[in-house]
């Protein structure tokens, strides 16, 4: 797909695929600071074809994926501006608009991972079995395992069996070092 050493030249790869890759975890990210998923899907088609009439060469793969993520920041931030300026009042919450949170890149650094690491948790939940990955998907919702077994009309039981055993298969596909992640930010994924 993308040569790990070497120049990338955003038009001489297959850019259709670096977009399906970076897209869902991009519309995540933006959505964390626009909390609106139409208006992040928007910013993130707007960062994506301003790369590609750029016609710019990256380093990386890791340096365009950096990029993507600092300029899809740089976008929500552009428009979080525009917002404040035009409202003085509203339903924006303008408290994070300023100059510390929008220069913070350690903070931008730890969103990078977490978005890269909710990445591949979702490429890895498509392994899963059907039953699995649905009973998946609605325990990140937060359902219970009552409302999990109501919903997909099957037993408490059934379910419990199907987080097990996806739990382990993540386990196996993710290796030990999403382990933790995985027990922190979805701890409701054992109960």
């Amino acid at each position: 797909m993308i040569e790990q050493a070497g120049t990338i030249d955003i038009r001489k790869i297959d850019f259709r695929s670096i977009f399906d890759k970076y897209f869902p975890s991009l519309c995540v990210f933006a959505n964390r600071f626009v909390n609106d998923e139409d208006l992040s899907k928007d910013m993130v088609q707007d960062v994506f074809l301003k790369v590609w009439n750029s016609a710019t060469e990256f380093e990386s793969e890791k340096s365009l994926k950096v990029y993507l993520y600092l300029a899809t920041k740089n976008t929500c931030f552009d428009f979080l501006k525009k917002e404040k300026r035009k409202k003085q009042r509203g339903d924006l919450n303008t408290d994070l608009l300023n100059d510390d949170f929008f220069l913070n890149d350690d903070s931008v650094i730890l969103d990078i991972i977490r978005e890269e690491t909710y990445r591949q948790l979702e490429e890895a939940i498509e392994l899963l079995p059907e039953k699995a990955k649905e009973v998946v998907r609605l325990n990140l919702k937060s359902l219970t395992n009552q409302e999990i077994a109501d919903e997909l009309n099957i037993s408490i039981n059934t379910v419990k069996t199907h987080k097990l055993n996806a739990f382990k298969k993540l386990r196996e596909l993710l290796g030990h070092q999403f382990v933790v992640f995985l027990l922190i930010d979805f701890y409701q994924f054992l109960e």
